[in-house]
């Protein structure tokens, strides 16, 4: 048999929060898929906040406080180690909703900056680039968001750019090209899609592009709208102030298994949705796809699509009443819910979770009042 690399002797020691010294001993340590234990000590993934590796001694931050040290690993320090960081790191992609549906292409490679490398693992799903540093967080960059993806020779990588804000991948060794491609092919893809199913080659994966940019919007809006929705999309157009709506196609990463469709029936787990500005407020509705609610989020229309995509309008978290939005070890959101940036903005601002039954009318105007 070969060795259990999720397995390994080991002298622990764990310090609580206040440096109080807690459980000490020599016990197997257990790599399970969401957490480590050892001892009567078991650290969750997505409370495991750092990890340090060094000069045969592990250290793991423990979330809200505390720390577990693992020393005498012996000549099983390399193998559990790097089992340890590969597990991690895919328990904390998912914990920071930065997983996809399908597998994704990986590479290892660098984030590059002026001042510093960062080892990292790179990770180009169908919709969006997952990126995890050594040491640091994962985070993504939706596919849709990317407005240049290009090669650079000196030092050889590649530059992803959201806007004014580059991402820089390097030390890619002889897979520079393979990754470029990746990526191109995959954004490529998703243009060719949405072009084909709106005869408009303006949208991309989550974006929400402005009334003034498509041709025939409001038709557009009724062609893709499910029964029942283009109504909803009547009144919220009419509603609109201070600004253009804007509509917008988004591949689901956390589809529902019954959808609405228009007349015009989208690629399946994609889905139609409408912005649309009323001053200080900016109301969501997703016109064919999950049967959702309305939001009405408090705020600026641009930067509540930008959170909404980089989110990947992903739901669930974002309808978690306060009650089961609480950071506790049962909540398989924590980790997002305490440090995915757009998740937190997106769920301060809302205003409103309008349900789709007969008070949606009155409900509405009571959020826009």
């Amino acid at each position: 048999m070969g060795e259990d690399t999720r397995r390994a002797g080991a002298a622990f020691a764990f310090t609580d929060a206040q440096g109080k010294e807690g459980p000490t001993g020599n016990a197997a340590a257990v790599i399970g898929d969401d957490a480590l234990s050892v001892g009567p000590i078991t650290v969750a993934f997505l409370d495991a906040d750092a990890l340090r590796a060094a000069d045969y001694r592990i250290e793991l931050d423990c979330w809200p406080g505390g720390r577990l040290v693992l020393t005498q690993l012996g000549r099983r320090f390399d193998t559990f180690t790097r089992e340890l960081q590969s597990v991690r790191n895919q328990a904390r992609v998912k914990g920071l909703l930065a997983h996809g549906v399908t597998m994704p292409e990986t590479f290892a490679g660098a984030l590059l900056d002026a001042a510093t490398v960062r080892p990292a693992e790179l990770l180009v799903f169908d919709t969006h680039v997952t990126l995890v540093p050594e040491g640091g967080d994962p985070f993504q960059l939706s596919l849709g968001a990317l407005t240049q993806v290009s090669a650079v020779e000196d030092p050889p990588s590649v530059r992803l750019a959201m806007g004014e804000v580059g991402t820089v991948v390097g030390q890619l060794a002889r897979h520079r090209d393979a990754f470029f491609r990746a990526v191109t092919e995959r954004q490529a893809a998703q243009a060719r899609l949405l072009a084909e199913v709106t005869g408009r080659s303006c949208f991309a994966d989550g974006l929400a592009v402005q009334r003034g940019r498509v041709a025939n919007f409001d038709e557009l809006v009724r062609r893709f709208a499910a029964p029942g929705r283009a109504e909803c999309a009547a009144t919220l157009l009419a509603a609109a102030k201070g600004g253009e709506p804007r509509l917008g196609f988004v591949r689901l990463l956390d589809p529902d298994p019954e959808v609405l469709v228009g007349e015009v029936a989208l690629p399946e787990s994609w889905a139609c949705f409408l912005l649309v500005p009323m001053l200080r407020l900016v109301a969501l509705e997703v016109l064919a796809g999950p049967s959702a609610a309305t939001y009405v989020f408090e705020g600026e229309i641009t930067s509540t699509g930008a959170d909404l995509q980089a989110l990947h309008f992903r739901r669930g978290p974002l309808a978690l009443p306060e009650a089961e939005a609480q950071l506790t070890p049962a909540n398989p959101y924590r980790l997002a819910l305490r440090k995915l940036e757009p998740l937190k903005r997106l769920r301060a601002a809302t205003r409103a979770r309008v349900i789709h039954n007969e008070s949606w009318a009155g409900a509405l105007g009571e959020a826009l009042a």
